[in-house]
């Protein structure tokens, strides 16, 4: 099957308001609206058949809506990373095309449910080997405390640092339950608590599935930040442009980093990437202390727009963004049988 004979559905979530969590977090799930026409502008410069298929009201009208695409030549490019304003609802997306038949980007429905779980991602990674903080689940503001200080606490299933501000690392114990009792009121959720990794911030984008390529290694400058509880990505500092900490740290690539540190931080993510079944392409985040790098964070599904840590790793091989999003496609068409 060739490109002539099939046609690219981009698959995305536009959401009017969010289930929970802080009013703020709005801005990062509709950004997703943004980096999808990105991705439809991409692919038609490079001249193939694309659509865009926005995700909202409710699973069944989505599947009325596919029922007029035949899957047999409709290959989907799932940019949907949530469903009504719930990160855990693109799960119920993924599940619903592949029941349909259709063939995607991505991981399958059973690895973004896990990586979207943090608790799940870590007892994962730590059956494979893979060095991840050590953590603890708590579903009410109480309880035994068995880890160490400093440690950050953030909501068991969300992305994009929501719920991660400055405060999100603590010291004591009156400040952890304070915090916990934040995210379970605020976010309906168990918080997770992990033991805080002081060190470099790395980020690694990866593509490929039968051999992965690991990108030029990103590292975040926290150089402007004295204290270095406070050197972490927060939700203002992703998301508010005028915000000093958006200004002020921004993600150098390569990162400096010897050849024995290298190899450390690649087996790592790329451990990551197969112990979470990732597809086609993947980034995780590393606390990198004592070199040991530490993953902290796997998203399955990562921004790909022009503003993204994706693309800031993958231009400095020198590829143009449209042909980087041709890649990811070409490496989804390879592995289920299509060609492009």
């Amino acid at each position: 099957m060739n490109s002539n004979s099939f046609q690219i559905a981009i698959l995305f979530n536009e959401d009017a308001q969010i289930a929970r969590g802080d009013p703020q977090d709005l801005l990062a799930v509709q950004y997703t609206v943004t980096a999808t026409q990105h991705l439809f502008d991409a692919l038609t410069s490079l001249g193939y058949p694309v659509t865009k298929l926005a995700v909202r009201g409710n699973l069944e009208e989505l599947e009325d809506i596919l029922a007029s695409f035949p899957p047999k030549d409709t290959f989907i490019f799932n940019n949907c990373d949530g469903f009504n304003g719930n990160n855990m609802g693109a799960v119920e997306v993924i599940r619903l095309i592949e029941r349909m038949g259709f063939k995607h980007t991505g991981a399958a429905s059973d690895s973004i449910e896990m990586c979207i779980d943090k608790p799940r991602s870590k007892e994962r990674l730590i059956q494979f080997g893979v060095p991840t903080p050590r953590y603890q689940v708590f579903d009410r503001p109480a309880g035994d405390f068995l880890l160490e200080f400093p440690v950050i606490i953030k909501p068991s299933v969300e992305d994009a640092s929501m719920g991660i501000d400055l405060d999100s690392v603590v010291s004591n114990r009156e400040c952890l339950f304070h915090k916990i009792a934040y995210i379970v009121e605020k976010y309906e959720q168990p918080a997770m608590v992990e033991e805080f990794v002081t060190g470099r911030e790395l980020a690694v984008a990866m593509w490929g599935n039968e051999v992965v390529e690991i990108l030029p290694i990103a590292e975040e400058d926290f150089s402007w930040v004295e204290n270095p509880l406070e050197r972490l990505l927060t939700y203002e500092s992703k998301w508010k442009t005028d915000s000093p900490y958006y200004q002020n740290i921004p993600a150098r690539v390569p990162a400096l980093l010897n050849r024995k540190e290298t190899l450390a931080v690649k087996k790592a993510a790329e451990g990551s990437f197969r112990a979470m079944g990732l597809c086609d392409f993947g980034r995780v985040d590393v606390r990198f202390n004592n070199g040991i790098p530490f993953i902290i964070d796997i998203n399955e599904l990562p921004d790909l727009s022009p503003e993204s840590g994706f693309w800031n790793s993958a231009r400095t091989t020198g590829i143009t963004y449209p042909h980087m999003i041709e890649n990811i496609l070409k490496l989804a068409l390879k592995r289920e049988g299509w060609t492009a």
